[in-house]
C-alpha cells in the first residue's frame, strides 16, 4: 500500500525556499506518525501483539510503515478460512476525510 503526500502550491509562497526541505520533511515525519496512529487505533487486538507491532521509519523525502507481527499479513489480507480484515484502509480512510 503506497500513499502519496502532494504538497499544494500555496504551501510554496509559506515557507522560505532555505527551509523547504526541512518543512516538507517535517510534514512527512508529523503524518506518517498520525497515520501510524490512526493503524494502531483501527488494528484489532485480542492480545495486543498485532497493535503494538507497528513501527515506521522516515528517510529523506519517504516513510514507511510496517508491522512485524508474524500473522501480519493473514489479519490484513485474510486466508482461505478467515475474511480480511483490511485495518489499513480504514485508518487512512479517517486520516484524510
Amino acid at each position: 500500500m503506497g500513499l502519496d503526500i502532494i504538497i499544494n502550491s500555496s504551501y510554496n509562497n509559506k515557507v522560505n525556499p532555505d527551509n523547504y526541505a526541512k518543512a516538507i520533511q517535517d510534514t512527512l515525519s508529523e503524518s506518517t506518525e498520525r497515520i501510524m496512529e490512526e493503524f494502531q487505533k483501527e488494528c484489532p487486538v485480542r492480545t495486543g501483539n498485532l497493535r503494538d507491532s507497528h513501527s515506521f521509519e522516515i528517510g529523506e523525502m519517504s516513510s514507511s510503515i510496517h508491522n512485524s507481527a508474524e500473522y501480519a499479513g493473514y489479519v490484513i489480507y485474510g486466508t482461505s478460512r478467515m475474511s480480511l480484515f483490511y485495518y489499513p484502509r480504514r485508518a487512512l480512510n479517517s486520516f484524510v476525510s
